[in-house]
């Protein structure tokens, strides 16, 4: 499809889905319960949200409280490929916490609560493709692989690229066939490609046919498994009256200091949805997040400089981006240890994306690849590796590199999906 033929079936789009959001207060939830331990949805489905206790040698802060959203299903993200075109079908999707409305989705993005219809709604289209087994189908792609390790406790989803032996007519408005380029054309437009979207695609990205590493790949996980072994993070679920630092109002939950998110409390009205109204919580940052790789050519190859961390929301430390920091002062870059090797006549990259807009409210992250042409002049900490471009899609593929570092390498490689 031609470019400029997409942003008209975008604004058409726009026109037919019709969206209105409004703040609502606690108290005035008509599925969610506030028991004062944690907020949770009638039928004791979907998500809830509690708070918990960190304490750790990891952070500069050794000890902090901050409510969670606790969701023990794995949902499934997939996207359908045509063997015939090489086109993916995606989804134009409103959303409540959507800044422009309307992203383009996976073919499918549903929890299990939403796909066995505990809300009473309507089916979630395509479904069976991802869920029963065919012979026509190939599968390219399916990981677990774990959400914002911030914002979720243990929280993964299936993502799945599945590939049809034989072209089928789906004859859905809301729905579209796209191209490489066509993707490649959307990532350019601020908040337009949704997050699940690309983080399918950041687990079917194609190695390189050259590739020298200058860290051997068991050198990368014996890094990771040493700063395991000194990590210490201690977690322990609270009641939200418990929450230090945060006050709890009747219009929203937040931290005194702004270093986290509020909960705001939103009543929505859709006419494409599977369900037409429901209310809910949602996360909204303070502050737009910073996600950032420095990159390097060293060995004729290129290197991303990873970082070790370990998120409340994860079992086991994970790598990053080089930075990956939320509610990050986006205009004020000094305040990182890297500012000063981020100039901007070296961005590879730099782009605004946002979050989903199901459990997010208008959370944005600056996106950003930089080059750096003497990478020895970087001093780099123990929680600091290089990694290849083939390493990382290792790593990927056994889950040890968060959301936000494989989203952003799958920006920078969008060229080398399958």
């Amino acid at each position: 499809m031609i470019n400029k033929n997409i942003i008209k079936w975008l604004s058409n789009q726009r026109r037919k889905q019709l969206l209105t959001v409004s703040k609502k207060d606690l108290s005035k939830l008509n599925k969610w319960v506030y028991g004062k331990k944690e907020i949770y949805h009638k039928s004791k489905k979907f998500f809830k949200i509690t708070g918990i206790r960190i304490r750790s040698n990891f952070y500069n802060k050794k000890s902090w409280n901050q409510p969670i959203i606790v969701q023990n299903e794995i949902g499934i993200l997939g996207v359908i490929k045509d063997i015939k075109t090489n086109k993916y079908l995606l989804q134009a999707k409103v959303e409540p916490g959507n800044i422009n409305k309307i992203q383009i989705s996976p073919t499918v993005q549903a929890t299990r609560s939403n796909y066995l219809r505990k809300h009473g709604g309507k089916k979630t289209p395509f479904l069976n493709y991802f869920l029963k087994k065919n012979k026509k189908i190939k599968i390219l792609s399916n990981m677990k692989l774990s959400e914002q390790g911030t914002r979720f406790l243990g929280k993964k989803n299936k993502n799945l690229l599945i590939e049809l032996k034989h072209h089928l007519f789906f004859k859905k408005d809301n729905f579209i066939w796209l191209t490489k380029q066509n993707i490649k054309f959307l990532l350019k437009k601020k908040n337009l490609l949704q997050m699940d979207t690309i983080s399918i695609l950041s687990s079917v990205i194609k190695k390189n046919g050259n590739d020298e590493p200058t860290n051997d790949i068991k050198i990368l996980n014996s890094r990771l498994k040493s700063l395991k072994k000194k990590l210490k993070i201690e977690k322990k679920l609270i009641t939200f009256s418990s929450l230090k630092g945060w006050q709890i109002k009747n219009s929203q939950i937040f931290d005194k200091k702004k270093n986290f998110f509020s909960i705001l409390f939103i009543d929505v009205n859709a006419n494409k949805r599977e369900v037409k109204n429901w209310d809910q919580p949602f996360i909204s940052d303070h502050l737009t997040s910073l996600n950032c790789f420095i990159i390097a050519k060293i060995n004729e190859t290129n290197h991303y400089l990873l970082k070790i961390i370990q998120e409340p929301g994860f079992n086991s430390p994970k790598f990053t981006s080089t930075i990956s920091e939320k509610n990050f002062p986006i205009n004020n870059l000094k305040k990182n240890k890297f500012s000063k090797f981020l100039n901007k006549k070296n961005y590879l990259l730099d782009s605004v994306y946002s979050d989903e807009g199901g459990r997010f409210f208008k959370n944005q992250t600056r996106n950003i690849i930089c080059k750096l042409d003497n990478y020895k002049k970087l001093k780099i900490a123990k929680n600091y590796i290089w990694a290849s471009h083939n390493q990382i899609i290792d790593l990927i593929k056994q889950n040890r590199v968060t959301i936000e570092a494989r989203n952003l390498f799958a920006i920078y490689n969008i060229d080398k999906i399958k």
